[in-house]
């Protein structure tokens, strides 16, 4: 992290700047804010999702008799202290698959030189369910809902996974609203974020390969269009010192979803509640039957938005229980990029146990949209 925070390239250019005021010390400062902002998105992501798989599945009540005397100052670490059958899925220090898949979106788009390809994409998803990311010794791909189960595992979903993945919806009765999509969803917020349409296009177009109910389309469109706002840093979306304006940063990014669930009213409704609420009591994060939800995430992550100690924030909602882990993943990006790599606690990021190869991912991801490599296409409208 710290070689791209010292950027490259064309951007690296202190040696050739003598005058104090020169515009090209200003491209290098802005163009590291940047990349400070993505790595905090990303890496947000990856320790909520860590620290998130010690309560996942957990009760609040249970959460609190495992980890209650150390919840003021929860570490990745202390995934020791409840080493049941489904924690033992993942090594101490690890993420799971709401970062695995995020982290399959990344490599799909250094592949593709910048461009969504839905099909590759499903390709990708489909091997890492199989056999997860070999050079980290995985067996397979664990942590996979139902739902996204049955999508994989339709005879289409190698050639047409969009098709498939409706398909599957349909059947199960238009019910099901998982939060896979959205819990992997951050990473295209930061992807083209200057061209906010092509956002929105590109998360649908992931989404639908996998969870095309209208409710997980306007997750996905709130939560990569915060991060895509405060990346863009627009006047109308910061206060007069400098900070985010979180609260008009949380309605347009509501106004912008609600496009997802045109005259469905009840879940319009639903959504406002999720996005607004003002206390994780209100979220009912541990609700059973509905821990999974996809508005649940969503509201964890845009109630972390509005909190200013990452670290506080992210273990309030992770002693919640629940869906843990991909509450606390959405949350950790918007925080992140909210706050800054800085507001993210060091042992956090230092102790995850596959953090050189992550960057490794991140440094190729980069080169290749900073070189020019990427291929653009027309903007596509929502």
């Amino acid at each position: 992290m710290a070689d791209r925070r010292t950027l490259r390239g064309k951007l690296k250019q202190d040696d050739l700047i003598s005058r104090r005021f020169s515009p090209y010390k200003v491209m290098h400062r802005e163009a590291k804010k940047v990349y400070e902002r993505i790595f905090a998105t990303i890496y947000g992501q990856c320790v909520g999702d860590a620290l998130g798989l010690l309560t996942e599945n957990l009760t609040k009540e249970e959460a609190k008799r495992v980890y209650g005397t150390v919840s003021s100052k929860i570490e990745l670490v202390h995934k020791k202290l409840r080493q049941d059958a489904h924690r033992k899925k993942w090594e101490v220090y690890d993420w799971t698959d709401e970062t695995d898949q995020m982290i399959l979106i990344i490599q799909s788009l250094t592949a593709n030189r910048g461009q969504v390809e839905p099909k590759e994409f499903a390709r990708r998803l489909l091997d890492w369910s199989e056999n997860g990311f070999p050079e980290l010794n995985d067996k397979c791909g664990y942590g996979l809902d139902a739902s996204t189960k049955a999508v994989l595992m339709h005879p289409q979903f190698s050639e047409t996974p969009q098709k498939a993945a409706e398909i599957v919806w349909r059947n199960s009765g238009c019910h099901s609203a998982t939060n896979t999509a959205v819990a992997r969803t951050s990473v295209l917020g930061l992807h083209y974020y200057n061209a906010h349409s092509k956002v929105m296009h590109n998360a649908l177009e992931i989404c639908n390969t996998t969870h095309p109910d209208p409710r997980c389309q306007a997750s996905v469109i709130a939560v990569t269009t915060a991060i895509t706002l405060m990346m863009q840093r627009d006047e109308k979306h910061l206060k007069k010192n400098g900070e985010y304006a979180v609260d008009r940063i949380i309605s347009d990014s509501y106004i912008y979803a609600t496009r997802c669930l045109l005259e469905r009213y009840p879940e319009i409704k639903e959504l406002k509640h999720y996005m607004f609420a003002s206390s994780l009591k209100d979220l009912q994060l541990n609700e059973v039957g509905k821990t999974s939800y996809t508005f649940k995430a969503v509201g964890a992550g845009f109630w972390a938005l509005k909190q200013k100690d990452f670290r506080n924030a992210l273990q309030d909602i992770v002693m919640e229980g629940g869906d843990a882990d991909a509450n606390a993943a959405v949350a950790g990006a918007l925080l992140g990029c909210k706050l800054g790599l800085s507001a993210i606690p060091v042992t956090w990021i230092e102790s995850l146990a596959h953090r050189v190869w992550l960057d490794g991912i991140l440094e190729a991801y980069l080169t290749m949209m900073e070189q020019g490599k990427a291929r653009p296409k027309a903007e596509t409208t929502v």
